[in-house]
């Protein structure tokens, strides 16, 4: 085949990632920034949209954490700090720590170059091209046709999950996009064991360690080490050991890569005390049994962005549109039960398997109950239906595998496969159909739901028809493999992007977090203090770590790792950080919160301080942040000279402090492990105050008292991660050096 023809399929990839993700070109962000005009105090801004008027798709989680996140990592990089700890959120939390800041996650250092807003969208397109060229390329290599790899690829970079999370990128992009890149480098270690490819095989794994989400890392170590098992029973002789060896050295070089990201997350982890839901409270986020008809009709409970999802019905806490996005096209669907023919293959047998152990874990059946119980962590955490991301991985695989059968078919072959698809496909719609009216019914009239879900059934009558005649045609020969081939992708296109290409909101760049007067003046008057706002009722508050992108400390943020001594002060079992605490609440006094914005009318020690887009009020009993205490830390020396701040960055802080006799410095900044404190240049203790905050004994007299982060569990992870950084160039440095070795003794001979 020429050159040319061989470009094609990766060409199609680039093209269909740049092409889901057009609006990217036109300067749009990809991101739910529409959402900032229901919040403070950038609601007052609504009338500089006058096409808005309610946002397209309500995400909060990419706007309330992701793109804060972001913004702070990349000014502090620029700065030339590593941000180990966030001062901005919590009453101050470690930041690297928190997996999904992915911060050494090194695809991230794009953000460098195109600013944290715009980032989102060319990471995910060099992500979902990424993924898509690993696919290809892992598929080609098992020997599969370049249509049915191309096929494959597409699968995995539009299929329902992906395409749900996409504006999450830790759960669809950073990391879900390496298992076929380890799948690929594994394979090619068993052909080829001295070879860069064990290097890269390690390298991919580092990768998805760092990509930010522990739970699709669980998932994706899992594919791995199945797709390591179908390997090793399929194994003869000597290469038993090489399956084995290049399974387990890459992971191990893997962890110790992504060790400087692992260990710190870990220490957090331990002081979070994210409490098991138990079992039961798992399986209650669990994939339902009903939902499965979300495979042949993606919109059956309607979608967000048409404002009419009701899939929830029975517990919306439960889960959501995004917890169930599974489609995977109706094609791939019917030539997966196409590639039954080919059963006896290990590949096929690996991609079944895994598809089969995703959809058990996602239902919650004694499979995932064997993770819960057996794998560290999984006891913490829910949504099970993300497990079907490696269902998509399989689905997509077993489509491959159906359209290299039918593309080498050279005889007619029987259709009696699809004319069953065709039939239980229809019935299952139908029965779920019937199962669901009075549900239908019930619902808001407003939505002329019924009228809605016709259109969805004439779409998957119409995709499924084509699909079928399609496939029924090649069967019997009636058009030739070239032209199958062009038809299936264009209809595999047709149908992924008719759902994906309208879901993701790509918004205005001037919605996204624009400085106010509101921001500025906070900026200008906030000092050493901190900041906090309350809603009167849904989004009316300035939404948690907005504060961190104009450096405002806040005692609430948004994460889901976070120090539990100090977050349960701001915000206790069962309570709201949107609404706690009260403002009469004496907290607010002891946590140093001078100024609030809400919408709330205050009186008493609130004293109106500013009123643009939103009221920001003053607290005038507010505590300084920094105090000395007499002999309780509940007992402020009121005759002290009152601390000041010498310094006041991220990770260091310096305070001149004088004292007419001994008594302990209160810093209500959140206590947490890896801070040391020096007292006049000697080191001193850091003492626990309230559980939750600092507190340094000092003598009398006049001293310098200073804090630095210097978490011991980073020091050892970056120790680690650049030693086995290093045993990674050394191992390329001889692969190379052995190559040219063999080069010139090849020339030699010749």
């Amino acid at each position: 085949m020429s050159t040319r023809r061989s470009w094609w399929p990766p060409l199609i990839i680039v093209g269909a990632a740049c092409a889901f993700c057009w609006p990217v070109f036109l300067g749009r962000l990809m991101l739910p920034a529409d959402m900032c005009l229901l919040m403070l105090p950038w609601r007052a801004l609504v009338d500089r949209f006058p096409w808005f008027h309610q946002p397209y798709n309500p995400m909060l989680d990419p706007i309330q954490q992701y793109l804060p996140w972001r913004i702070y990592a990349v000014e502090s990089l620029r700065a030339g700090i590593l941000p180990l700890w966030n001062p901005y959120a919590f009453c101050g939390t470690p930041f690297l720590a928190n997996l999904q800041s992915t911060v050494l996650y090194p695809p991230n250092l794009l953000f460098l170059i195109t600013g944290a807003r715009y980032g989102f969208g060319v990471s995910a397109i060099v992500h979902l091209t990424l993924g898509g060229l690993f696919t290809y390329a892992f598929l080609t290599t098992l020997g599969l046709r370049r249509p049915a790899a191309l096929l494959a690829a597409l699968v995995v970079m539009f299929n329902g999950y992906t395409v749900a999370w996409l504006e999450y990128p830790t759960l669809s992009l950073w990391v879900f996009m390496w298992l076929p890149a380890i799948l690929l480098s594994y394979e090619r270690s068993l052909r080829a064991p001295r070879s860069w490819w064990p290097l890269l095989t390690a390298l991919a794994v580092g990768m998805q360690f760092l990509g930010g989400h522990f739970q699709v890392s669980a998932y994706v170590m899992i594919a791995f080490a199945l797709y390591a098992g179908v390997r090793l029973i399929g194994a003869q002789g000597a290469p038993r050991g090489h399956t084995l060896t290049w399974f387990l050295v890459p992971v191990a070089l893997g962890l110790a890569l992504a060790a400087a990201q692992m260990l710190p997350t870990l220490e957090l982890a331990g002081h979070t005390g994210r409490a098991s839901q138990g079992p039961r409270g798992a399986l209650s986020t669990a994939f339902p049994i009903t939902h499965f008809i979300l495979y042949l009709v993606p919109n059956f409970f309607g979608n967000p962005v048409d404002y009419n999802y009701w899939g929830h019905y029975r517990d919306p806490a439960a889960f959501n549109f995004f917890e169930t996005a599974c489609y995977v096209g109706l094609l791939p669907l019917l030539l997966a039960v196409w590639s039954l023919r080919r059963w006896r293959e290990p590949v096929f047998w690996f991609f079944a398997a895994l598809t089969v152990f995703a959809v058990l874990a996602a239902v919650g059946s004694p499979v995932y109950l064997l993770l819960y119980w057996l794998a560290p962590g999984f006891r913490q955490l829910a949504g099970l239906g993300r497990a079907l991301c490696l269902a998509a991985f399989g689905f997509a695989g077993l489509a491959a595998l159906g359209l290299d059968s039918l593309l080498a078919a050279s005889q007619p072959l029987r259709v009696r496969p699809m004319l069953i698809f065709g039939v239980l496909a229809s019935a299952a719609v139908a029965i779920s159909w019937f199962i669901f009216q009075p549900v239908i019914a019930a619902l808001d009239g407003s939505w002329r739901f019924d009228e809605y879900l016709r259109r969805q059934i004439i779409a998957f009558a119409f995709l499924a028809a084509a699909a079928c005649v399609l496939v029924a045609a090649r069967a019997r020969l009636r058009i030739g493999p070239g032209a199958f081939a062009a038809l299936s992708i264009v209809l595999l296109l047709l149908d992924l992007f008719g759902l994906g290409l309208r879901f993701n909101p790509f918004t205005d760049p001037r919605m996204a977090y624009p400085e106010t007067d509101s921001t500025r003046w906070l900026e200008r008057n906030l000092g050493h203090a901190r900041f906090t706002s309350l809603a009167t009722g849904g989004l009316d508050w300035m939404p948690h770590n907005a504060p961190m992108i104009f450096g405002l400390r806040d005692i609430h943020g948004s994460d889901s790792l976070r120090v539990r001594s100090s977050f349960e002060i701001v915000s206790p079992p069962g309570r709201s950080q949107a609404t706690y605490p009260d403002p009469d609440s004496p907290l607010l006094d002891l946590l140093g919160v001078r100024y609030l914005m809400t919408r709330r009318k205050l009186g008493g020690r609130w004293r109106l301080a500013h009123d643009s887009e939103a009221p920001i009020y003053e607290n005038t009993r507010a505590l300084p942040r920094a105090y000395l205490a007499d002999a309780s830390p509940d007992l402020r020396d009121e005759s002290a000279s009152p601390v000041s701040f010498v310094l006041d960055s991220p990770d260091a802080l310096a305070l001149a402090v004088r004292a007419d006799h001994p008594g302990l410095l209160v810093l209500t900044d959140s206590y947490y492990p890896g801070w040391r404190a020096r007292v006049d240049g000697r080191p001193s203790e850091i003492q626990r105050v309230r559980d939750a905050f600092r507190g340094v004994r000092v003598p009398a007299g006049e001293h310098l008292v200073e804090l630095r982060y210097e978490p011991a569990s980073f020091r050892v992870g970056l120790f680690l991660s650049l030693l086995a950084a290093a045993l990674l160039a050394g191992s390329a440095s001889a692969v190379f050096l052995a190559s040219r070795a063999s080069a010139s003794f090849t020339a030699a001979r010749s």
